[in-house]
């Protein structure tokens, strides 16, 4: 019975790894639009319409706080599931 929880928990972890790497990704993505936004609007900020320019950032700036919020639950689970692997090792089966 044990050797299935340890399953369960390492697929899990393999799980909450590819979400981590994905937010990641997201987040660096997110980060480079926000840059680009800011050069855009710093070389051609006298042609655009202010306010939608301002919309479009604090969008960006949104997206971003929320894939970080994202990033940081499911590092919080990584942790958790870390901590219930290494107890689980020491579980021993009857």
């Amino acid at each position: 019975m044990t050797s299935i929880n340890s399953e369960d928990l390492a697929l899990q972890y393999a799980q909450l790894v590819q979400q981590e790497d994905d937010y990641v990704d997201q987040l660096v993505t997110c980060n480079k639009l926000i840059l680009d936004a800011m050069d855009i609007i710093a070389k051609r900020g006298g042609v655009l319409h202010m306010d939608t320019v301002k919309q479009a950032a604090y969008h960006l700036h949104s997206m971003e706080q929320d894939l970080n919020r994202k990033l940081f639950k499911v590092r919080l689970e990584k942790s958790i599931l870390a901590n219930q692997m290494s107890q689980s090792v020491y579980i021993k089966s009857p």
